[in-house]
């Protein structure tokens, strides 16, 4: 007669598990909602750079979609299709952490942090706790 109550307990404690595992989740997928698009680097003499963001398992990453004159005009780009942004992880309302980046300059690896404000992602990269970083805007 007890096997009845017992189960009925561990079914429910199965939903309510489940149910705290998807009300987790969403918040991290919503974070990676609102960084996801296309985003343009800051521009350099020759022009700037194309990186589409998005979500990669349970972190956010970026690819380099190519290269633009200061016009906007593609221009051949050696690298494009690489990653730029890997294995960011969301550190609270707007910001990103723990990943790397790649600077396609001097072929370096960088750790890397993000924060989102509005249409304007600040990028930066590590070294030894100093970091410099860039605003990008948002194509998309």
């Amino acid at each position: 007669m007890t096997v009845q109550p017992t189960i009925r307990l561990c079914r429910r404690a199965g939903v309510m598990t489940l149910a705290a595992l998807v009300a987790l989740a969403a918040p991290v997928a919503a974070l990676a909602q609102e960084v996801a698009g296309v985003w343009r680097t800051e521009a350099t003499d020759e022009g700037y750079l194309e990186v589409r963001i998005a979500p990669c398992g349970e972190a956010i990453c970026g690819t380099i979609l190519g290269a633009r004159d200061l016009t906007g005009h593609p221009q051949p780009y050696d690298h494009a299709g690489r990653w730029m942004i890997r294995d960011m992880m969301p550190a609270g309302p707007g910001a990103w952490s723990g990943g790397e980046i790649w600077d396609p300059r001097n072929g370096r690896t960088f750790r890397s942090k993000m924060a989102l404000s509005g249409s304007d992602l600040t990028v930066s990269g590590c070294v030894l706790g100093f970091c410099q970083g860039q605003v990008w805007r948002r194509v998309n």
